[in-house]
């Protein structure tokens, strides 16, 4: 055992830890194991009990091959809750900088479960002891782990190798260990709350001996071809005095031996080798407080998209986003339609995942966004009408329809889109980098064209010329176009951009479809349970105009809801 000793100190002072543990077991102890659950988001705003702050899903592998080069075994360590997992710990050597497993868990999780899959690819059963300790600091409110529930009426004693998952078409368990001569409670030894050697003595079916068990040691043999799923149930046991953002540790050590070409026999640690792993946990007491949001194409999701309550938005990050056919398209601009999956993150809060519906430019479906990103709002006391244009844009009667338009009641000014509204060209105009409208400074030229196919665009802020004139700060959002995505400035002028939904009902109260596909009507003000499909030509009857967001639908005579987007209808019979 004094090489076992030396060896773990060895990799204690690699890591800098040496009087962390000093004075403890001779064994590695404490399997790092990871507690950042990751939230299923089945629903809305939905919560993560844990929140990973570093690590991956990285299978822990022994240091010895067999002779044919392959890892003797496999395996990991992690917790898992109502069908989520955590990361998996990492290995104490070879880990660099900034790469250590860090997780932090809400302070009233439940139904932890620790899990130490480990895994036998060979035909040889394999000899090895795995040593796991759970957080148990009481200083500076550092979290405590227990083994059970935690619930005083319902808990239960689960130390028996069998209750573990450690069954015996599956392992062989080690009775009396050989470099000791000590006996083992089939197969399994444990360390008291004092952190000692394991060689504590649990009394059999008492729940409270086994919350005085702070780690476990497994000695033992997997069988061939077999895998063992070891499963914990833990708790965390001080969540009233748990100080918010406090670290604590899960470390645990793994031993094979190198005895080819059987592997299965205890050489007494002589050419024992370990593998350490770690992985360091918080808590806290809050979720990112945030609701669903909505965008069109051409949108990277931002937090200002979720209307973030809590805390500061500024502090919350964008961590993930996943489409609906589970691709993480994390980072990437959502050129697709679609309800995305947004999981939003900050120092010290929990993770909570909401929902990003992304409409294509105001389609079929409609839509509104919630992108107030990049710029300053102009003071509605000094905003105008734009009645300057650029010198450089062509002219010619706009397409106009039988509504008169009003703007919404969050209008900043008269006739000035809203910030998120969707407006399209209805002559040629250009795209620039800054209010400035020169050669130099044009992104692209949007030609004049047929009413459905005009170029739209979402007003993402507002900013004036050095001589008063107003731009609208825009994002292009004609999905399909290869200017799709592109931002910059355009003219704010009603001469050359309009809004894109109608904002009253025609006289006559008829519209008719212009689009070459047609558009759906649908139960619902959201434009979902598709009722019907109308074809290009057919007229409709309008009972009224409702709000949605930054856009309209009409509702018609039976009840359903259409779009009011110009481009897919008009008002009047034609």
């Amino acid at each position: 055992m004094k090489k076992s000793r030396i060896m773990f100190a060895a990799l204690l002072a690699s890591l800098g830890l040496a009087g962390a543990v000093s004075g403890q077991s001779n064994h590695f102890f404490g399997k790092q194991f990871s507690i950042g659950i990751v939230a299923k988001a089945d629903g809305i705003g939905i919560p993560s009990p844990i929140t990973n702050v570093n690590g991956d899903s990285t299978l822990l592998v022994t240091p010895y091959d067999n002779v044919n080069g392959n890892p003797l075994l496999q395996r990991a360590i992690f917790v898992s809750a109502d069908g989520a997992n955590s990361v998996y710990a990492r290995p104490t050597v070879n880990t660099p900088a900034g790469g250590a497993a860090v997780t932090s868990v809400y302070k009233g999780i439940k139904n932890l479960t620790l899990n130490i899959p480990i895994i036998n690819k060979n035909n040889k059963n394999i000899y090895f002891r795995e040593f796991f300790r759970l957080p148990n600091d009481p200083n500076n409110g550092n979290p405590i782990f227990k083994i059970g529930t935690g619930d005083d009426g319902n808990d239960s004693y689960v130390l028996d190798p069998k209750d573990l998952g450690l069954t015996s078409d599956k392992w062989i368990p080690e009775t009396v260990v050989s470099s000791d001569g000590q006996p083992t409670d089939n197969g399994l030894r444990y360390s008291g709350p004092d952190n000692g050697q394991y060689n504590f003595q649990v009394t059999k079916n008492s729940v409270a001996s086994q919350r005085e068990v702070s780690g476990i040691g497994f000695y033992g043999t997997i069988k061939a071809n077999q895998n063992i799923d070891i499963k914990i149930p833990i708790y965390l046991s001080n969540p009233d005095t748990v100080t918010n953002g406090a670290t604590g540790y899960f470390f645990d050590t793994f031993y094979n031996y190198v005895t080819a070409p059987d592997y299965n026999v205890d050489t007494g640690n002589i050419w024992g080798y370990a593998q350490g792993a770690y992985l360091w946990i918080k808590t806290f007491r809050q979720y990112v407080d945030a609701s669903d949001g909505t965008a069109y194409t051409g949108t990277t999701p931002q937090p200002s998209m979720f209307s973030v309550k809590n805390p500061n938005p500024s502090d919350v990050r964008v961590t993930k986003v996943v489409d609906a056919a589970g691709n993480d398209v994390t980072g990437k601009v959502l050129n697709v339609a679609g309800k995305y999956k947004v999981t939003l993150s900050a120092t010290n809060y929990g993770d909570t995942t909401v929902y990003l519906t992304v409409n294509d430019g105001g389609g079929t479906g409609g839509g509104s966004t919630g992108g107030n990103t990049g710029t300053t709002t102009v003071p509605a006391a000094t905003l105008t009408p734009a009645t300057n244009v650029p010198t450089n844009s062509s002219s010619s009667n706009q397409n106009s329809s039988s509504t008169t338009t009003t703007k919404p009641s969050t209008s900043i000014g008269p006739n000035i889109a809203v910030k998120g509204e969707a407006v399209y060209a209805t002559k040629k105009i250009g795209l620039y980098k800054s209010t400035s409208f020169t050669k130099s400074k044009r992104i692209a030229w949007y030609p004049k064209q047929k009413r459905v196919n005009r170029p739209m665009f979402v007003v993402t802020g507002y900013k004036r010329t050095s001589n008063g004139t107003l731009r609208y700060k825009v994002r292009d959002v004609n999905h399909g176009r290869k200017t799709a995505g592109k931002k910059g400035y355009i003219t704010a002028s009603r001469k050359y951009v309009v809004p894109v939904y109608y904002a009253s009902v025609p006289k006559s109260k008829k519209i008719t479809v212009i689009s070459p596909k047609g558009v759906n009507a649908y139960k619902s003000i959201n434009l979902t349970g598709k009722a019907k499909h109308y074809k290009k030509g057919v007229r409709l009857t309008v009972k009224k105009l409702v709000k949605h967001n930054l856009t309209t639908r009409y509702q018609l005579n039976n009840g359903h809801f259409i779009t009011a987007n110009k481009k897919l209808i008009i008002a009047g019979s034609y």
